[in-house]
């Protein structure tokens, strides 16, 4: 079951995307759930549980779609899918903030929308029941690998970052390496392997998160580093 969120404070966009997204998921053989919101203070206030794909509407009034977007972030720990829908093409600078980085230019076109919708379907099908199930100093753990921002290797002791807290395991990082290479995960320095997915930011030799922490770049993985990032900016845009 695939979760959406539609937030426009326009009947007919309303009217238009829900039939579009209609028509898209059932050909697709998705079953799915569609909430509407006519204005970004209505969804904060009635939050939403369990869902996958938010479509915003950038240009409402008061809260808008950016400002929704960044009280997401903040509040839902699941890091859903974000898709902006804007008549004006100046954000993008402001969506890669909150890790958004699809648009729709309005009036909504049927092929556009079901290329990022089927997309988003993708990674999280493919992300969903990914788990790390590893030994910690005195009890075992199953972490979500969605979650994990990066990892870290000092003095031997192997500590997980994710989004709500630290685990301290027993495992190798070449280990470990191998178990997530798959998910976009890339060893950026000995010491630290980083989910490229929670980049917002790459300068000499640091990587800057979406939660502001830094993490070391050593200079011979720099390049290549910076190469995945832009790679994981492009497959989304």
């Amino acid at each position: 079951m695939i979760k959406i969120v539609l937030c426009e404070d326009q009947v007919e966009h309303q009217i238009t995307i829900k039939t579009f997204l209609n028509d898209i998921l059932y050909e697709n053989n998705i079953q799915y759930e569609i909430d509407i919101f006519n204005t970004g203070e209505a969804l904060l206030s009635n939050y939403p549980k369990s869902v996958d794909i938010f479509i915003l509407d950038i240009q409402m009034d008061k809260l808008t779609g950016m400002d929704v977007a960044r009280k997401i972030r903040e509040i839902d720990k699941n890091k859903p899918e974000i898709i902006f829908t804007t008549s004006i093409m100046s954000y993008m600078q402001e969506g890669y903030e909150v890790r958004a980085y699809r648009y729709l230019l309005k009036p909504i076109n049927l092929n556009e929308l079901k290329k990022h919708i089927l997309a988003c379907v993708k990674e999280i099908e493919n992300n969903k029941d990914k788990y790390l199930i590893i030994n910690g100093r005195s009890e075992i753990y199953k972490i979500d690998i969605a979650t994990i921002t990066y990892i870290e290797v000092q003095n031997k002791c192997m500590t997980i970052h994710t989004v709500d807290r630290e685990y301290e395991v027993k495992m190798s990082m070449d280990k470990i390496e191998k178990e997530l290479e798959k998910y976009n995960f890339y060893r950026c320095h000995k010491s630290f392997l980083i989910n490229v997915n929670y980049i917002e930011n790459v300068k000499q030799y640091v990587a800057i998160l979406d939660n502001g922490e830094e993490v070391i770049v050593s200079r011979h993985r720099f390049k290549e580093l910076k190469s995945k990032f832009l790679y994981t900016l492009g497959e989304v845009l």
